[in-house]
């Protein structure tokens, strides 16, 4: 950073036995950003754990109740059946419900930022990449420019072969030349890919909300704001949209990326889309709303990572991945990361960006549904289609 005395904005918090219940973690990455940018981050960090704990044992409480009313009026001679109300009971919840559970508690963090008299979100707020896991499945949601990256087995030859559609052909109905476009595009993705067998692919389970993206660019201008670099803004350079799409393989050299700005003013000025806080920049389209991707944990998921954006804005994906590989241990592996990040940071430019990062070694004996190499191939497909590459 310029200003060594300035606050870190970036915050995380880890919580095991999330929500009461033994197995199941939460694991966040908040980056703030403006004037009050740390408070934001400590905020969300200090209040998203609880809110969540809270829907998640609410939710789980409302279907008990369904289900026990379902059975009484199945067997209306039973009587109240026995531990009704204990907690080790309660069902889990199926993903949409947990999906819908992790938008809920994201989105009241939000409205709770926003009432909160000590934390000036005005014109400061937070991006968070949050990983739930809840019954064997990982949920990933992201509001920003953080990200998440799994790091799965790689073999080319039976990754293209599930690919390709040569182990399983499937019958094609009248949509055979899309979804031939899709399978051809993805093939050649897995072609290109310069990941040696037996090392781990980076995949990623998140999408940077910036306006980069041309559907979050057109989003966030449907709403009223201009997007536009500083250059721009100053006459430095000619107005255009040529920035091109952001995506896990690029990095940013220039320093000078598209922002968010009121129509006639120079602020706000956000990098991103969609952050927590950011009360001026709401009304401009910077939402509060996630998105999100689950999938099941199998023996083939071996890592994941999140990081704020001062990791990735000079490494890649892979990079990280390929470090983080090479150690015996997630905590050395934080280090080695933050490490390299830091070093990159100095090479390209004068400052440093705050730099976070959660490291996950997995273990898992279950086999993938579908067969080995059928989540990457779907990870896979789901990043290609979205411009991604690992």
């Amino acid at each position: 950073r310029v200003d060594p005395s300035k606050a870190n904005q970036d915050s995380y918090s880890i919580t095991h036995n999330f929500a009461g219940i033994e197995g199941d973690s939460l694991f966040a990455v908040y980056d703030g950003h403006g004037r009050f940018g740390h408070d934001c981050a400590n905020f969300a960090k200090r209040q998203l754990p609880k809110i969540q704990a809270k829907h998640v044992r609410a939710e789980r409480i409302k279907k008990h109740k369904a289900d026990l009313a379902a059975k009484a009026k199945a067997n209306p001679g039973q009587g109240k059946p026995k531990g009704a109300f204990n907690p080790k009971l309660w069902p889990m919840l199926a993903r949409d419900r947990y999906e819908a559970v992790v938008r809920r508690s994201l989105l009241e963090c939000n409205r709770a930022m926003r009432r909160d008299d000590k934390v000036d979100d005005t014109l400061s707020g937070t991006t968070v990449i949050s990983a739930s896991f809840h019954d064997g499945r990982l949920t990933i949601a992201n509001i920003g420019d953080s990200r998440a990256v799994l790091g799965v087995n790689f073999e080319k030859e039976s990754v293209l072969a599930k690919a390709s559609g040569e182990e399983e052909k499937e019958e094609i109905s009248e949509n055979a030349a899309a979804i031939e476009r899709e399978r051809a595009e993805l093939v050649s993705t897995i072609e290109g890919l310069d990941v040696e067998d037996g090392k781990l692919l980076a995949l990623p389970l998140s999408q940077d909300q910036t306006p980069y993206r041309p559907d979050e660019r057109e989003r966030v201008k449907l709403c009223g704001a201009r997007v536009m670099t500083v250059d721009q803004i100053e006459g430095l350079e000619p107005i255009h949209e040529d920035w091109g799409m952001r995506s896990g393989e690029d990095i940013d050299v220039l320093g000078d990326p598209p922002r968010i700005w009121r129509q006639e003013e120079d602020f706000p000025g956000t990098a991103f889309t969609r952050s927590i806080g950011d009360t001026v920049a709401e009304d401009l389209g910077v939402t509060a709303e996630p998105e999100m991707v689950s999938l099941d944990i199998s023996k083939n998921c071996k890592m994941l990572i999140l990081a704020s954006d001062g990791v990735f804005e000079f490494l890649t994906n892979q990079q990280v991945v390929d470090i983080c590989s090479g150690c015996s241990d997630p905590l050395e592996a934080c280090r080695k990361v933050v490490h390299q990040a830091y070093k990159q940071w100095l090479h390209y430019e004068i400052r440093t960006d705050d730099i976070t990062i959660i490291v996950m070694f997995l273990e898992c004996n279950i086999d993938p549904e579908g067969g080995e190499y059928t989540s990457t191939v779907d990870l896979l497909s789901r990043a290609t289609k979205q411009g991604q590459k690992p």
